[in-house]
């Protein structure tokens, strides 16, 4: 299922359990994961590189599918995947596992990508555009900060600074 950048309040955490965020906007990319897993115990969210994923296959596999006692729910975050890793990503789809979110951050994809397609056809699946900011979207967002922070400043203003 695609979602846009600004839609991101749609995602459900209890049933969105597989979310791929693609694009060339490192800095809202990971606002967004932060977003998305402040709540949580840190103890709970285990980081990987693609590299390591592909070069330790199995141990992957195994830390994913296997559950301790005492944790409720897992978070793993896959950062820089490429379409190398979507078959490591089909077969822990196919399990229909519980307790387990999987954030994958990955650079831009092209249109054909395989990761993409999956994540973009799958209904449990969550895929997540993050392009470049435009003079636009910087305006915008200093607005909606100045307004929730009750400053006034005239527009002429907050285009000064998006510019800027």
């Amino acid at each position: 299922m695609i979602i846009k950048s600004y839609e991101i309040k749609k995602i459900n955490l209890e049933n969105d359990h597989f979310i791929l965020f693609y694009g060339k906007n490192e800095g809202y990319k990971n606002e967004t994961i932060n977003n998305l897993t402040k709540y949580k115990n840190k103890n709970e969210i285990i980081i990987y590189e693609e590299k390591y994923i592909l070069e330790n296959t199995q141990h992957f596999l195994d830390s994913v599918l296997t559950k301790s006692l005492f944790e409720k729910e897992k978070i793993i975050i896959i950062k820089r995947a490429t379409d190398k890793i979507i078959q490591i990503i089909s077969e822990i789809y196919s399990k229909n596992l519980d307790g387990i979110l999987i954030i994958i951050n990955s650079e831009n994809l092209e249109k054909k990508s395989k990761l993409r397609s999956f994540f973009e056809k799958e209904k449990k699946c969550i895929c997540v555009a993050f392009y470049p900011d435009t003079e636009q979207t910087i305006s915008k967002l200093a607005y909606n900060f100045l307004r929730e922070k009750k400053i006034s400043i005239s527009q002429a203003n907050i285009n000064l600074l998006s510019n800027r």
